[in-house]
């Protein structure tokens, strides 16, 4: 009997690996494939072939479970449901706070739609921390993916609700900041995820972070921090440099906590930026020090040579 050959969407998830991987591994990865939707439908199959191609982008970034970046990743992960879980239940709060609210809010439908909106992304972030709490993390990718869609439904809707004015540069990162919060989720090294005492311990602790700066940022539309606008959003920008500080090769935890505040880091540094300020410009100057700080200390560890064992 002949061999049946791999169906269309495999095929082409093979190819995303490298050509030497998929040349070893490739038997291996049908047969797991065909193990994985042996009794399943059109959706689980259609998923299994994304979690191959997944597997194989990983492969061509580096981002694999056998390379530093892929740990680092993978314990960002969680950390970034629990940063965007505690942002979009943030996002609705700001939305119906009267001071920020425009005083022509209606019953619209754009108006209506926009708040629909805003309700249903932090259910979903809630649920998929859940999920990522109890380690079902197929469940919590599942859900993602819709959160981040609603997500980017923000700006046409806030457009149409005459809410604000975008500028190009805000009008991009709420393009984005959703689209890389989905991407470090995604992008994690399946077989490095799961549900453990630490990473809870993480998760609370994040979570608890997140919720606290935005409480100083949402406190301060009504009682304004000394030193005027700008102030609140750049202790995001604060704390990314010194989880940036901290991090390093035996430093994980830090480095997972830099990786899962970028995204909220780099749309703060934007909003202080826009318009021009001493804290936005003290913001940026912080992210590049740390950065370069960082970066120095990397290279200087990777060109480190060990020293030679006693004979």
């Amino acid at each position: 009997m002949t061999q049946q050959p791999p169906p269309r969407a495999l095929r082409w998830a093979l190819r995303l690996h490298p050509a030497a991987y998929r040349t070893e591994h490739g038997a291996e990865l049908t047969a797991i494939y065909a193990e994985a939707t042996r009794d399943a439908g059109p959706l689980g199959r259609l998923r299994e072939a994304l979690d191959v191609a997944a597997h194989g982008l990983r492969q061509r970034t580096g981002l694999s479970s056998d390379r530093t970046a892929g740990r680092v990743l993978a314990q960002a992960a969680p950390l970034t449901v629990a940063v965007a879980t505690a942002s979009s239940v943030a996002n609705v709060l700001w939305l119906l706070d009267p001071a920020v609210r425009d005083p022509h809010w209606s019953s619209s439908l754009p108006d209506v739609l926009l708040l629909a909106d805003q309700g249903l992304v932090p259910l979903f972030w809630l649920a998929a921390l859940t999920a990522v709490w109890a380690g079902r993390w197929s469940a919590a990718r599942a859900l993602v993916l819709p959160a981040t869609v609603l997500r980017l439904a923000d700006l046409p809707l806030l457009l149409l609700a005459r809410f604000f004015h975008a500028a190009y540069a805000v009008a991009a990162v709420n393009v984005i900041v959703p689209l890389l919060t989905c991407a470090l989720v995604l992008a994690a090294p399946r077989d490095l995820l799961g549900s453990s005492r630490p990473q809870r311990a993480a998760i609370a602790g994040t979570t608890a972070l997140a919720a606290a700066l935005w409480t100083v940022q949402l406190a301060d539309i009504h009682y304004p921090l000394a030193g005027g606008p700008g102030i609140a959003p750049t202790l995001w920008v604060a704390v990314f440099a010194i989880a940036l500080i901290l991090s390093g090769r035996d430093r994980l935890p830090a480095a997972a906590l830099a990786v899962a505040l970028l995204p909220v880091a780099l749309q703060k540094t934007v909003w202080v930026l826009n318009p021009l300020s001493p804290a936005g410009v003290g913001a940026v100057l912080v992210v590049l020090l740390s950065g370069a700080f960082t970066l120095v200390r990397a290279r200087r560890h990777r060109g480190r040579v060990s020293p030679p064992s006693a004979a």
